[in-house]
């Protein structure tokens, strides 16, 4: 079909239905339906033969295995290292140990911002990995899952698109490069648009500022609120009326008593280490030519990498509770434990691949970015480019999808208005892809940001969206003043200011979520 305003249809269903309902399969799998009825234009059969193809595409791609198989892998196996480590005891033995150095609340939730900050290469690793990390210390300290999961959540792709060094930095470089190349623009590399570019991302800075703000006061509003309230007072953590979490690990399960804070370390720092010295190694051997460190990631394969480190970290967990004479058999019930943990998660995940895949076909961004006139006012440019990529990357659940559709129309308008413009509108298109991301259900980091926190998806998108509508609030002000001045340290400046008088009013007039100086001993 070709692109039309019904294009819009499967994701806005899909997500108002999950929504709605709180059943995230079944409007996942009502938004697949919808938007291959469109694009067959009602035929059944070419419908279901295009959901298998698209499906196909994410175990299979051009004769290789597909990127997305190696995340159900790391995200399956994470279910069978967590159950692993609660086994060898390491999960109360790290909890007793962070108790005594991680006292207050706000100490806990700055855990995973820095978490986040330090895990700058990629943001699957960042989502998964601090947020596994960091539940031992926040349930201690009845910090609710919804909370920790916005924290690491903000702290994952906000992060990384503003270092320098990154996967997602070589990315969005070489499409820079491109778009320069194309439309004969000399005296700019793609890399120095980029960095150019990062202090005019303000949705990116100011979800950052706003996450490290709501660690430090313990904000809580909107949804959040009423999860904090639980957790401090009943020590409820996570709304279990719709079955267990991802990633929990079965209590009835046996753990040792003899556990030790490494049982948790030493198979994290592996995972770690592991990871690194294969991305690492890809990067440097696809490389031709002098190395650089964005050369080397712009060659290397971050998610095969992580799942060589979480079958290493596995493997050495298992053999080290054999070595310890931990029963066979409840090491044998600890990975199928492990497994079936995390299976719904891997099931959202899979059909949230195809959705975004179908709604792709259907041409929503192209249908959209279509609607921009040349001839706008150059003052709202930059806020209605960012509003654009916010809607885009929130239908598709796609950031990269995003920039390789709006970064070249962008660039377009912006030489044919005024070139100066150029670099602004890189950055709002950049922040608008961010922002739509964070808030999609459909989106892998945000499904990934639940999993690692151990949260329902649509518990961590409700509670998420009221702080990512204020960063997005002061960052479309930021660009309305970007517009209006032509310049970004004065948008910068203004959405930065005007995200302190929200936070300002927010930290005045909500109640505040306190716990119980019992409580913060974790009793």
């Amino acid at each position: 079909m070709e692109p039309s305003l019904l294009s819009l249809l499967p994701p806005l269903v899909t997500i108002a239905c999950a929504i709605a309902t709180r059943r995230i399969l079944i409007s996942l799998a009502l938004g697949i339906a919808l938007g291959a009825l469109l694009y067959a234009q009602g035929n059944l059969l070419v419908a279901a033969t295009f959901v298998v193809d698209v499906a196909a595409g994410l175990v299979i791609d051009e004769g290789a295995v597909a990127e997305e198989v190696y995340i159900l892998g790391v995200v399956l196996l994470l279910g069978v290292l967590t159950s692993f480590i609660h086994v060898s005891g390491g999960l109360l033995a790290f909890a007793s140990w962070a108790i005594t150095r991680v006292r207050t609340r706000v100490q806990a939730q700055l855990v995973p911002v820095v978490l986040g900050i330090v895990i700058f290469f990629d943001d699957a690793f960042s989502s998964l990995v601090g947020g596994n990390v960091s539940r031992s210390i926040t349930d201690q300290h009845r910090i609710s899952r919804a909370k920790l999961s916005y924290l690491v959540d903000s702290t994952a792709a906000p992060v990384i698109i503003l270092v320098p060094i990154s996967g997602w930095a070589a990315f969005i470089a070489a499409t820079m490069t491109g778009i320069l190349d194309a439309n004969g623009v000399t005296g700019i590399t793609g890399y120095e648009a980029f960095l150019q570019s990062i202090p005019m991302n303000l949705y990116a800075i100011t979800a950052l500022l706003l996450a490290v703000a709501t660690a430090v006061l313990s904000l809580a509003f909107g949804p959040m609120r009423r999860h904090e309230q639980l957790a401090v007072d009943d020590g409820v953590l996570f709304d279990s009326s719709r079955g267990p979490v991802p990633g929990e690990a079965d209590r009835n399960l046996q753990a040792r008593s003899d556990g030790h804070v490494g049982d948790l370390l030493w198979p994290v720092l592996v995972l770690t280490g592991v990871t690194v010295a294969c991305a690492l190694w890809i990067g440097i051997a696809g490389t031709d030519g002098p190395l650089s460190p964005m050369e080397i990631l712009a060659n290397t394969d971050v998610i095969f990498s992580l799942f060589v480190g979480v079958v290493v970290a596995c493997l050495l967990s298992a053999g080290t509770l054999l070595l310890r004479r931990t029963p066979g058999a409840l090491v044998g019930r600890a990975a199928v434990s492990g497994l079936r943990s995390m299976l719904t998660a891997a099931a959202v995940l899979f059909l949230a691949w195809i959705t975004a895949g179908v709604i792709s076909e259907l041409g929503i961004g192209e249908y959209l970015a279509g609607l921009i006139d040349a001839a706008l006012p150059l003052a709202v440019l930059p806020v209605l480019l960012f509003a654009l990529a916010s809607f885009i990357s929130f239908s598709i659940g796609s950031t990269f999808g995003t920039f390789g559709l709006l970064l070249p129309i962008a660039a377009e308008i912006a030489l044919a208005l005024d070139p100066a413009l150029l670099v602004p509108v890189f950055g709002a298109v950049l922040a608008g892809a961010i922002f739509g991301d964070h808030t999609s259900p459909l989106s892998d980091t945000t499904i990934l940001s639940s999993i690692g926190s151990g949260i329902h998806l649509v518990d961590h998108v409700t509670t998420q969206l009221p702080f990512a509508l204020v960063a997005a609030g002061a960052s479309a002000v930021g660009y309305l003043a970007l517009g209006v001045t032509g310049s970004g340290a004065a948008g910068l400046l203004v959405a930065v200011a005007v995200l302190a008088v929200a936070v300002g009013l927010l930290w005045a007039r909500s109640p505040r979520v306190t716990a119980r100086p019992e409580e913060r001993s974790g009793s």
